[in-house]
């Protein structure tokens, strides 16, 4: 099993005046699926997936299925049933076994579920080993019920070194991304982000800027950040099945007047981008929206 928190979360936890929750939070980690987590998968149809490519940059992608396309195997292996589309940045880099930070996501229900790990590929399935297994709190999750097809298709690949207009325009509107991460001894993790609409700041055609709000304590992400800056974000166009993928390096920013004009942020992320990849893909996946998460700051009047 892993160690509970490495050296970065550490250093965040107690930057952060937090490290006694994060300590209390821990006992939430685990290395085995229990009842409720297994009945849980099965009823699951998305899946946040983050890890590296052949260069080592930090990639975010998503597998769909029916109900029942994951399924606990014993106490820590899980198999997923499905596959990357053709185009997808981590298609073509799942030969050999490797670590993955996976996000079950109920955004319905606004249930989600970490699993940290190793996987191997066979044809059109995954084999996990979990390593660290632990839910997460339901804040800043927008309720969104999720109709998958059989298939995801691509109808357009589009990839350059930085944001066109449409991309700008398209992550000033976002609710919602994912953010994927790595430590110093290569260890994935994958984890969801959301706020109202502008929450997340596009400072010019390389560059974000968003807020990090009160959570777990834990610092999964910001501790690996910590250690080292490659990451990676994954936004999704839920009218039209669309994804934008991003890779690049994330830097903690801990300046409070700068954080201030975020409302609601105890810290701020600012992401570099290297590579970014839109996959357009045929239009059967479905999402319908109910509501914003009551979490989520409110915009200052």
């Amino acid at each position: 099993m892993y160690e509970l928190f490495h050296e970065g979360e550490l250093m965040v936890q107690f930057r952060a005046g937090e490290n006694v929750i994060a300590a209390q939070n821990a006992n939430m980690i685990t290395s085995h699926f229990s009842n409720g987590m297994i009945h849980f998968l099965i009823s699951q149809q998305f899946a946040i997936l983050s890890s590296k490519d052949s260069k080592g940059d930090v990639w975010v992608t998503w597998l769909t299925g029916q109900p029942g396309f994951i399924k606990v195997l014993d106490e820590n292996k899980a198999i997923i049933k499905s596959k990357l589309i053709a185009g997808d940045p981590l298609a073509l880099h799942f030969i050999e076994q490797k670590q993955i930070g996976l996000l079950i996501i109920d955004t319905n229900r606004r249930i989600r579920l970490r699993i940290n790990g190793v996987v191997t590929k066979h044809e059109n399935q995954f084999i996990v080993t979990a390593k660290q297994i632990y839910g997460n709190c339901p804040k800043y999750i927008q309720k969104r019920s999720f109709q998958p097809k059989e298939n995801r298709l691509l109808k357009s690949k589009h990839q350059s070194e930085e944001l066109n207009r449409t991309q700008e325009e398209w992550i000033s509107k976002a609710d919602t991304f994912y953010i994927g991460s790595v430590n110093n001894r290569g260890e994935m993790d994958a984890s969801h982000r959301g706020g109202n609409q502008g929450f997340v700041h596009v400072i010019d055609s390389r560059t974000l800027l968003f807020p990090d709000y009160s959570g777990n304590s834990m610092f999964n992400t910001l501790g690996n950040i910590q250690l080292n800056p490659s990451s990676g974000l994954l936004f999704i166009d839920y009218d039209h099945g669309h994804s934008l993928h991003m890779t690049g390096l994330s830097e903690i920013i801990w300046d409070k007047p700068a954080t201030a004009a975020f409302p609601g942020a105890r810290r701020l992320v600012r992401f570099e981008i290297k590579n970014v990849v839109q996959l357009n893909n045929a239009t059967e996946m479905q999402w319908e929206f109910t509501e914003m998460s009551p979490f989520n700051p409110k915009p200052e009047q």
